[in-house]
């Protein structure tokens, strides 16, 4: 963990915190809405393999790209 000389103030996190919900969430929700649609499209063709990779995907951008920016920052959160 990192020690409490390097942590920062909220106040100092308020913009990256504004910039991510302005900039990466609603990339984010562009990005689920083009899987969104491209499941339905394989559920509909029946094609099961590329269905399954598409939820795949469609979970890797929620978790792995918001996840570790939130971790990130949180560590050094002073509270």
């Amino acid at each position: 963990m990192a020690d409490l000389a390097s942590k920062l103030p909220l106040k100092r996190l308020e913009s990256p915190i504004q910039k991510f919900t302005k900039v990466a969430v609603p990339t984010d929700l562009q990005r689920l809405q083009q899987h969104q649609h491209n499941i339905e499209k394989f559920q509909r063709l029946q094609q099961w393999d590329r269905l399954h990779q598409e939820h795949v995907n469609a979970s890797r951008t929620v978790f792995f790209r918001n996840f570790k920016h939130i971790v990130k920052s949180s560590i050094r959160l002073e509270i």
